[in-house]
């Protein structure tokens, strides 16, 4: 992967009318959030991108909002739920195509785990603001693959 943009689920409800934390929807404030990192992901996105999905109802009305501007396809993949592990993400998100862009829309701590581990950083996990953009780059220099911190988007700027 060249590009791996991890975007956490805007501001939700404490909790939902079924009580199960998958079905916590936004808050008017978190739509009008996603909005904004979706209005910013739409002007900066490459054709090549790839978008997977937490199942959450948080996470897809998050993804609805770049959805709207761009028709993109998004694939909703149970391996971004709330529950899931570092590794088994990991697992299914490294791979060696380096000519698409993975865009990720899913939950802390998970997100700040995989920031964690890309950048080789010493904390067990990077703090990821509700509604945030973290965009990674991978680059090879000198042989040896790196990866660095592209940008930082919040929906406060």
């Amino acid at each position: 992967m060249a590009n791996l943009i991890l975007w956490r689920h805007a501001e939700a409800e404490d909790s939902s009318s079924s009580g199960l934390d998958v079905d916590r929807a936004l808050t008017k404030r978190g739509q009008k959030d996603a909005k904004k990192m979706a209005n910013w992901l739409h002007q900066h996105l490459p054709s090549n991108v790839e978008i997977l999905c937490s199942p959450a109802k948080r996470c897809v009305q998050t993804a609805t909002a770049l959805y709207n501007l761009n028709p993109l396809e998004i694939k909703v993949a149970d391996f971004l739920s709330a529950e899931s592990t570092l590794a088994r993400i990991t697992k299914e998100i490294i791979n060696d195509d380096s000519s698409k862009t993975l865009l990720i829309i899913g939950h802390q701590p998970n997100l700040g785990l995989i920031i964690t581990k890309l950048l080789g950083m010493h904390e067990s996990a990077c703090a990821v603001k509700k509604g945030a953009i973290w965009w990674l780059r991978q680059r090879e220099v000198n042989g040896v693959l790196q990866t660095y911190l592209f940008t930082v988007q919040h929906p406060e700027y």
